[in-house]
């Protein structure tokens, strides 16, 4: 299923919108409307976040994602390790599909589990986040999926994991304030090594961000992107 992503793009002159425009004429890409005088690129993809990026940054524009489509969005940000650093977003797209979409690096090559935990509690790494999350009102599916198990995700040989994928169990607002884990392996769901965690956050949906400059230190989105995440 597609979505729809928002990005703001350095952009200041028609060339400019050419050059990303050109850029994201791709297969999973549907639709690109493109403002230069908002720097706003809107585009509807079934690609992963990384991948539109990569190939918009491929105009040599630099872009940052501002929002998703649909009622509700979220991102966990997984840097407890400082080895595993990554970003998942995810954005529920309508009453039965919440897409998850990330990229996460630094993992062993091969399969790991992603779940979501019950807490957000990150006080002792991920060793404070609970149990997988199972509502007390869920019941499990005829595959008999446990709730708060998301699947497998794969990392490459250099340690990195992409994906997005549609989930049709899960229901965001159940899950903002808890945490997103990666595990050593994929099926251990309350056992084994969690390898990194992050708080599920509320995020941006489309044009509700209309941040230029960060209020917290004054510079703009783009220098942001570009900061050691040790200073933000």
């Amino acid at each position: 299923m597609s979505s729809q992503i928002e990005l703001a793009v350095q952009m200041t002159c028609t060339s400019c919108v050419k050059a990303v425009r050109d850029s994201l004429n791709i297969p999973g890409v549907s639709n690109v409307v493109i403002n230069l005088e908002n720097n706003s690129v809107v585009v509807d993809t079934t690609l992963t976040t990384s991948e539109v990026l990569r190939h918009l940054e491929s105009s040599g524009k630099k872009a940052v994602v501002k929002g998703y489509a649909g009622s509700l969005a979220a991102v966990a940000i997984l840097d407890v390790s400082k080895h595993i650093q990554g970003v998942v977003r995810l954005v529920q797209i309508n009453s039965e599909t919440c897409v998850i979409d990330g990229t996460v690096d630094g993992l062993k090559p091969g399969k790991h589990g992603l779940f979501i935990h019950e807490s957000g509690d990150l006080s002792n790494g991920c060793n404070s986040v609970g149990e997988c999350y199972i509502p007390n009102n869920h019941q499990p599916d005829e595959l008999n999926r446990v709730y708060g198990n998301l699947g497998t995700i794969t990392a490459d040989d250099h340690g990195r994991a992409t994906f997005r994928f549609e989930d049709k169990v899960i229901d965001l607002s159940n899950i903002i304030g808890r945490s997103l884990v990666i595990t050593e392996h994929p099926d251990n769901v309350n056992s084994g090594k969690k390898l990194t965690c992050g708080i599920i956050a509320r995020s941006s949906g489309l044009f509700q961000n209309p941040k230029t400059i960060c209020a917290c230190d004054g510079v703009s989105i783009w220098d942001e992107r570009n900061k050691p995440k040790s200073t933000l």
